[in-house]
Parts: structure tokens; C-alpha cells; sequence
């Protein structure tokens, strides 16, 4: 077969781009030349030539560049005291390859997600949830998608679209991990603002939360409609100089129907995370109050500490999706994979058999993996964490904002899970039965659960 007379590393480009990693000697059977032609030939790439494995296990490929921001970028890690460290490396490539340089040994788990050479088919799963979600998700968007050129739904993001969200204002994301030199600088000053004024003074909180929970109704009119649960993000500053990131959801105002509704899931949210910090499945310290006709739930953010501590979470739906794909059913089928796994143990395999009963006997019909989360750490088994979004969604406005009855009807468990589902029951008793006796729930929510009690003491006498 005939041979070019000559070849550029121009020839070269789509071919690594599209067989990366190849070997030199792979490349001079497509490119038709020898192997020392392209070794000869590559250096003409540059800094955007990468190199794994040494002699004649080497492989190429080529880094992509995303917009203007470049093709590389430092992953910091933010310790509980606030310190940043550097992480590792990412680099983006073609065919949705992404490579991890770790600054130290690679973490314990990184071995099931990625090659030696520190190749990801896919974006790396623990920067998957930086992607904004939910109400706050559709509320950062509504702000940044015309000016960052992004879809205005989050969920139609590409995987660059979320680097080059994380670039323009990932300071402060969930968890504990910032990407980029300037977005680690910006954490570090929000850090140190915070004595400066921008924490909320502990008795100035009320007024602070209705001024918020009023300017969020006008930017993002409907959504507790929408059967979204509208909430902000604020830290706390007592009057001993502490400081508390909290997490702040709010009803719209209580005359009206919707409002009167999502004010009775958030007395039920609170009884929730109460019932489930006293056998250590919550975190304590979650808070109500009523400000300016609507209804206020303080929750302690778990990913926070103090004024700029931060700690690393990840979500079950990332692990998941990397781990095993989507096909699990629920928390226990896609926990159960994960256990086998070996990334968490038995412990939290158990904790996690009694939330999705305690979730199904309360009505908890939004437990998709986005609510359930474990700390991320460099070390196996990952723990999970404190329990959130706990509450009795089934009795949740519908889609228009109508206000449905509902058939609270939960299965009776599988004869294995029968222990941890009768812990759970009588858990679910308690809380159905401090739900009755608040004098903040409605008399209507109040009938409802009543039954809902009774319903899970009839099913508990049964198992």
C-alpha cells in the first residue's frame, strides 16, 4: 500500500481526538507511516499533547479546551478549619474523557471509577453535584444563564456547562471542593467577610428571613405551587461571636391555601428531623418560627462548619449514576450495590433500611437520590450523613397548586427488613402522634394525621 510522502500533526489531531488513547504505533497504522515518523511528529503538539505509561506501553491524547477558560484547572479541597489544599488536577479531553491528577494517593475509591492513569469515562462524579438543583438550582440559573451563555434549565447542562459554572461562581457550592485558582481565592475572602457584617445577627434573623422569603416570591413567582419547596441559604452569627450556615425554607403566606399547606409540612419536617436526631439519624438543632404570615424551617447545614469550615458530601445520586447506572428502584436497591461494592459498610447500609421505612410510613414520596447523601472523604466505607428533606410529601400542592386528597396506603416490608422496618414503624408512631398534638398544624392536616397514625399502628400490629 502506498505511503504519504509527508504528514503534519494537523493529520494527527482527529485521529487522538477520536482514539484517545493510542499508542505512536496505533497512530502509524491509521496515519499510514511508521512509528518513529510519529514519535518524530508529536512534540509539534505541545502543551496539548498528554502522555500516559512510559517505552512501548505509552498512549496519546489530546486536552480540550472549553471556551475561554482553558483545559486544565486545580481542584482545592476545603478543610473543616477552612483551609484549602489542592486537591488534584482536572483536565478535560475529547470524547467525554476527563483525567484526575491527584496532588497526593488517590483516594480509596477512586479505583472504581476511573483507570490507573487517572482517565474518567464521563465527568467525575463528585463534581456532578455542583450542578444547581431544585428551587435554588432554578433561582441561579434564572440569574447567570444569559450572562455564562448556559441553558436556562440546569438539568439540560452539558458537562462543560458545569465547569464553566463552577469557574464563573463556584466559591460556594455544596461540599467541600472549589475549581480554579480564583474561585478557591473568593472562598477564602467569603471567609473572612463573615465577622465583617455579612452573618445575620442571631436576634435580627426573623426580619432578615421574611425580607428574603419576600424577594424570592418576587423573582420566582409560583413555585410553591410548582411543588417546590422554596428555601435560601444563610449564616448565623449568636451573640458569643458563633457562627451557624443554616439552611432556610419558608411557606408562602399562610392565609392562602398553598401556603397554609407547605406551613403544616414544615411543622411535620421539623417533628421529622427531631424524631430522627434522637435515635442519631439527624443532625439536632432544626428550628421553627412564623415571621410576617409565613412559616420558617432553620435547618444546620452538615457541609458547613462555623464561618468557613467546609466538609465533603456527595450525593447517592451521583455514586450511583457512576457506580452502577440508573436502574436502581430506591435508596435500599442502589445502597445495597454500593455496599457490595465495599463503598459503605453495614452500618450505614443499616441506618439507610430504617430512613426509607421511616420515609414511606410518613408519606416521604420525594426520596429520589438526590436526598440521600454520604461524606466524602479520601477513606472507605463512605458514612452517610444526617438526614434531610425528611417530611410527609405525599400531602404536598399539586403541580397547579391544588390541594388533592391523598391515600396514604405504605406496604408492609419484605420479610428480611422486617426488624429495621418495626423500628422504624414506631418511630413513624411518635412522629405521626406529635404531628396530631402541635398547635401550629391546621385542623385539616390535623384529621389527616390522625388517620395516617392509625394507619401505621394498624400495619404495625400486623408485621
Amino acid at each position: 500500500m502506498a505511503r504519504p510522502a509527508h504528514i503534519t500533526f494537523e493529520t494527527l489531531i482527529p485521529l487522538i481526538r477520536a482514539r484517545g488513547p493510542i499508542s505512536a504505533t496505533e497512530l502509524g497504522g491509521l496515519a499510514r507511516v511508521n512509528r518513529t515518523t510519529i514519535v518524530r511528529i508529536l512534540p509539534d503538539f505541545g502543551d496539548e499533547l498528554v502522555t500516559l505509561g512510559a517505552t512501548r506501553s505509552t498512549r496519546y491524547l489530546l486536552r480540550r479546551r472549553i471556551r475561554n477558560i482553558g483545559n486544565r484547572w486545580r481542584i482545592y479541597r476545603i478543610d473543616a478549619s477552612g483551609r484549602a489544599e489542592q486537591w488534584a488536577e482536572l483536565e478535560a479531553m475529547h470524547e467525554r474523557q476527563w483525567r484526575m491528577n491527584w496532588a497526593s494517593a488517590p483516594p480509596e475509591w477512586a479505583g472504581f471509577f476511573t483507570e490507573k492513569n487517572g482517565l474518567w469515562s464521563g465527568f467525575p462524579f463528585f463534581l456532578g453535584d455542583a450542578r444547581p438543583q431544585g428551587f435554588l438550582g432554578r433561582l441561579i440559573s434564572h440569574g447567570i444563564s444569559r450572562t455564562l451563555q448556559l441553558p436556562d434549565d440546569p438539568r439540560q447542562w452539558s458537562d462543560d456547562d458545569v465547569i464553566v459554572y463552577q469557574q464563573a461562581i463556584g466559591e460556594d457550592l455544596p461540599g467541600n471542593l472549589v475549581v480554579g485558582d480564583e474561585m478557591v481565592r473568593r472562598a477564602l475572602a467569603r471567609s473572612a467577610d463573615l465577622p465583617d457584617g455579612k452573618a445575620v445577627a442571631w436576634q435580627n434573623r426573623k426580619a432578615f428571613y421574611a425580607a428574603r422569603a419576600s424577594g424570592f416570591a418576587e423573582v420566582m413567582p409560583g413555585s410553591s405551587a410548582g411543588g417546590e419547596q422554596p428555601k435560601f441559604l444563610a449564616t448565623l452569627r449568636d451573640d458569643a461571636g458563633g457562627f451557624q450556615p443554616v439552611l432556610v425554607k419558608f411557606s408562602a403566606r399562610m392565609d392562602e391555601p398553598v401556603g397554609r399547606r407547605w406551613a403544616d409540612l414544615l411543622v411535620c419536617e421539623f417533628h421529622a428531623h427531631q424524631v430522627l436526631a434522637e435515635w442519631g439519624l439527624a443532625n439536632p438543632g432544626v428550628r421553627l418560627l412564623d415571621a410576617d404570615g409565613r412559616r420558617f424551617l432553620e435547618v444546620p447545614r452538615f457541609d458547613r462548619c462555623g464561618p468557613g469550615g467546609r466538609v465533603g458530601v456527595v450525593s447517592l445520586e451521583a455514586l450511583a449514576a457512576a457506580l452502577i447506572g440508573n436502574l436502581s428502584r430506591d435508596w435500599l436497591d442502589a445502597t445495597t450495590e454500593l455496599h457490595r461494592h465495599g463503598l459503605i459498610d453495614s452500618g450505614s447500609l443499616e441506618k439507610i433500611r430504617r430512613l426509607q421505612a421511616f420515609g414511606e410510613l410518613i408519606g416521604n414520596t420525594d426520596m429520589h437520590f438526590g436526598n440521600l447523601a454520604f461524606f466524602l472523604s479520601d477513606t472507605l466505607p463512605l458514612q452517610v450523613t444526617p438526614a434531610y428533606d425528611m417530611l410527609p410529601m405525599l400531602w404536598s400542592p399539586g403541580n397547579q397548586g391544588e390541594l388533592t386528597p391523598r391515600r396514604f396506603s405504605p406496604a408492609p416490608p419484605l420479610p428480611a427488613l422486617a426488624e429495621s422496618w418495626r423500628e422504624a414503624a414506631g418511630w413513624a408512631e411518635i412522629f405521626w402522634q406529635r404531628v396530631v398534638r402541635d398547635e401550629r398544624i391546621s385542623g385539616e392536616f390535623g384529621r389527616m394525621a390522625q388517620e395516617a397514625g392509625e394507619v401505621v399502628g394498624t400495619l404495625l400490629r400486623r408485621v
